[in-house]
């Protein structure tokens, strides 16, 4: 589980003795452990910060874990997402397997149901690779750099965070609400702001790197 180390982790829980010990014990394994007690800091944390698999608590002080992570899928279809609970509800368990959970787990935690939570997530990650490639582009992650058939791109903040939007999200369209949440934020994206963006990226890329899904969003050319 060594390769966990080159990872972020975001945890939302607001029990205050059993996060301490659970950040502890993330420590050792992860590069990075951001905590929240709620889950409007979470979403925060989540927009500012590289984060490579979430766990979640469903009950915490601002409301229910679930609508946090449909909060994510909104703008990452594929990170690992660890839920833990004290209740083995049914209702949540249903609720749970369309958000595309990687594992429910029951609170507390046993240590070996902790590595094997762990051991799961290496699992998973393996397959998350620091250079991104499709058709002759090159995404690395981590450095957030940009190559074209091997040349380096230079991108503007939002540029870059359009193109990792869309490499999280290959599978799927990339929406206008997408966009406005991870890169326009709490400023007003309006269509003529949007299309200027699509046109100089274009440029700068290749015309043809992303296709528009006419009243939806933008997604990768396969």
């Amino acid at each position: 589980m060594d390769g966990l180390k080159k990872f972020n982790i975001l945890f939302l829980e607001d029990n205050i003795g059993f996060a301490k010990n659970t950040i502890e014990l993330l420590n050792i394994y992860f590069k990075n452990v951001l905590h929240s007690q709620t889950i409007n800091k979470a979403v925060k944390l989540f927009k500012k910060n590289t984060i490579d698999v979430i766990i979640s608590d469903i009950k915490v002080k601002d409301g229910n874990g679930l609508e946090f992570i449909q909060k994510i899928r909104k703008q990452d279809t594929n990170i690992p997402i660890i839920i833990l609970s004290s209740f083995k509800d049914e209702e949540f368990l249903l609720k749970a397997i369309p958000l595309n959970i990687s594992s429910y787990q029951i609170k507390p935690l046993s240590y070996e149901d902790f590595i094997n939570v762990l051991q799961l997530l290496s699992q998973k990650l393996k397959s998350k690779q620091t250079i991104d490639t499709l058709n002759g582009l090159e995404f690395n992650i981590y450095t957030k750099e940009l190559f074209k058939d091997k040349k380096y791109i230079n991108l503007t903040k939002k540029e870059t965070l359009f193109i990792e939007l869309l490499f999280n999200n290959k599978q799927v369209t990339v929406t206008y609400e997408m966009i406005q949440d991870n890169i326009w934020d709490e400023k007003i994206m309006s269509n003529s702001a949007m299309k200027n963006f699509i046109l100089r990226l274009r440029k700068k890329v290749d015309k043809d790197f992303i296709k528009t899904i006419h009243g939806i969003g933008y997604k990768l050319a396969n």
